[in-house]
C-alpha cells in the first residue's frame, strides 16, 4: 500500500510538471539574421531537451532551410551538433505560401 501511495504521488508530480512544461523560445528570424542569438538561446536550453523530449512531444517549427522541425531541441541539436545555419522563422510546419 505505502509503495502504491508513493508510485502515485510520483506519476502525478511528474505529470504536472510535464503538463507544464514549455520549449524554450528561440528568437524569430525573417531573414536568417538571428543565428547567433539562437545559438546562443540553444547552448543554454540544449540539456533540458533530452527529459522534455520524452515527456512532452513539441509543436512543429519551420526553419529558415524551408524545412519543419519537431520542435526547438529537434532545430538546435541540427545548429549545435551538425552545423547547421538555420534559425526559426515561425511556429508550426512549413507552408509554401507563408514564406
Amino acid at each position: 500500500m505505502r509503495a502504491t501511495f508513493s508510485c502515485a504521488v510520483l506519476v502525478l508530480g511528474v505529470g504536472t510538471w510535464t503538463a507544464a512544461a514549455r520549449d524554450f523560445p528561440l528568437p524569430v528570424a525573417s531573414t536568417g539574421s538571428l543565428l547567433e542569438d539562437t545559438k546562443a538561446e540553444c547552448a543554454r536550453n540544449i540539456k533540458r531537451c533530452w527529459f522534455l523530449s520524452f515527456l512532452k512531444p513539441s509543436e512543429p517549427i519551420c526553419a529558415s532551410d524551408q524545412g519543419t522541425y519537431s520542435g526547438e531541441c529537434h532545430l538546435c541539436s541540427r545548429v549545435l551538433y551538425e552545423g547547421f545555419n538555420i534559425t526559426k522563422l515561425y511556429d508550426g510546419p512549413y507552408e509554401i505560401a507563408r514564406t
